[in-house]
């Protein structure tokens, strides 16, 4: 079993709706090929690292837009997942997901319902504190390539839809990103 495999099935949680748990496995069909053992490496935190918010903000957006739309999540697109994480919209995007998760059913703050305790965090800011003086405010940090900024949905997509994990898809031989290329992309 890999460590995304092994990772994924705690991050999913037990209990929750069929379709949070056909979202899973579509996660792990998807990212089984991309996001091997190696990429675990760096995590220091393995329930709330960029690679498991990555992860969960898909399961989470493939499940939101099968919900939404009468779907399977293995029947969402990359494009439809860019359409529920639209660029320059990241600040309202927290406040949107969690009211569509709500309108299906679910109390955000209950820790017991597998797609809310996934979502508290998801919606965690992972920005460095403001405090003056705090090591992390330091600017060396700031160009510290693990140092995380925002909302770890926000964080985690970024990563999954990236020009970066659109190639290594491609090179993998996974097409689920081909129909959504971003600009940067496609230009380069």
């Amino acid at each position: 079993m890999t460590i995304l495999e092994e990772r994924s099935r705690r991050w999913q949680g037990r209990g929750g709706p069929e379709l949070w748990d056909a979202a899973w496995d579509r996660v792990r069909e998807l990212l089984g090929p991309i996001l091997t053992d190696s990429w675990f490496s760096l995590e220091h935190d393995p329930e709330t690292g960029i690679n498991a918010d990555g992860a969960a903000g898909l399961a989470t957006a493939l499940y939101l837009y099968a919900a939404r739309s009468g779907v399977h999540p293995r029947e969402v697109s990359c494009s439809q997942v860019r359409e529920l994480f639209p660029d320059g919209e990241m600040a309202q995007l927290v406040a949107r997901w969690e009211s569509l998760l709500q309108g299906l059913g679910h109390d955000v703050h209950h820790p017991l319902d597998p797609v809310a305790a996934r979502w508290l965090i998801l919606r965690t800011d992972n920005s460095a504190p403001d405090i003056p003086g705090h090591p992390w405010v330091a600017d060396e940090y700031d160009m510290d390539v693990l140092h995380r900024q925002g909302p770890g949905v926000i964080e985690g997509l970024s990563m999954i839809l990236s020009p970066f994990m659109c190639e290594t898809a491609r090179k993998k031989g996974v097409s689920w990103w081909e129909d959504s290329t971003p600009a940067s992309a496609a230009e380069g």
